[in-house]
């Protein structure tokens, strides 16, 4: 392998090594849990950045696809998963069913990450998903589980901790694999940059007010808006070509 096709690898690995340290922070004591949300951020910019400087240096490969999304199953759908089953472990009252204990509380994280190893998969074997998506991406999915475990579950109080914690999970996860089309933000067209701006716009007053908490509903507005943007282009792309014929 070429010096050039080891860079993009390093942040690659440096996205699982965030991930793993996600998993192992969640497992500990819970005053550290926030940590493992930051290790799932750092994953996540490592993520970005590997496939830009695989761009970058024209250092693509199957090799590097292949690694990353093992690396995306453990910082994008395990890490979220043990956040999840560790915040619905602080809020919720003891069990002292053994069934109910790991079919209620394990379950529906458990089958988010499922959800992210089938997401990546798929992807990785769908050459329709080279310049947009179908689905929502792991990364995404991941971030917003892990934002809405820890800054949103409690909003309507400790007991419904389980109930929106299972009920994100199951969404998320059936955005994962729903084929909706969705732009990337890889900035390669007018849609892809139009997107960036819109986001950029709402993310700036969201991260004023709300901080890191911002990250689940910005991640609700590219769900919005990404269609949105997809079906406008296309309707003027539709309009520009008549009005050549």
């Amino acid at each position: 392998m070429k010096l050039k096709a080891v860079i993009p690898n390093i942040f690659t690995a440096g996205n699982m090594l965030s991930g793993l340290s996600a998993i192992v922070i969640a497992l500990g004591p819970w005053y550290y849990i926030e940590y493992a949300f930051y290790f799932i951020l750092i994953a996540a910019a490592f993520d970005l950045f590997d496939g830009i400087v695989a761009r970058l240096l024209k250092a693509q490969s199957a090799f590097g696809k292949e690694f990353d999304s093992l690396c995306d199953v453990v910082s994008f759908g395990v890490a979220p998963a043990i956040i999840t089953i560790r915040t619905i472990q602080q809020y919720s009252e003891p069990c002292n069913d053994l069934w109910c204990q790991q079919t209620l509380l394990f379950i529906a994280p458990m089958i988010f990450a499922l959800a992210a190893g089938i997401r990546l998969a798929w992807f990785n074997t769908d050459e329709r998903q080279t310049k947009s998506f179908l689905g929502l991406p792991s990364p995404a999915a991941g971030m917003a589980l892990a934002c809405t475990s820890l800054f949103w579950a409690e909003l309507y109080g400790e007991e419904k901790v389980l109930v929106i914690l299972t009920f994100a999970s199951f969404i998320f996860a059936v955005l994962m694999l729903l084929p909706i089309p969705l732009l990337s933000l890889k900035l390669n067209d007018k849609k892809s940059i139009t997107l960036a701006i819109v986001l950029l716009l709402v993310a700036v007053p969201m991260f004023i007010f709300l901080q890191l908490a911002a990250i689940a509903p910005l991640i609700v507005v590219y769900l919005l808006a990404s269609p949105i943007i997809g079906y406008f282009a296309k309707m003027f792309s539709k309009s520009d070509d008549t009005n050549l014929s």
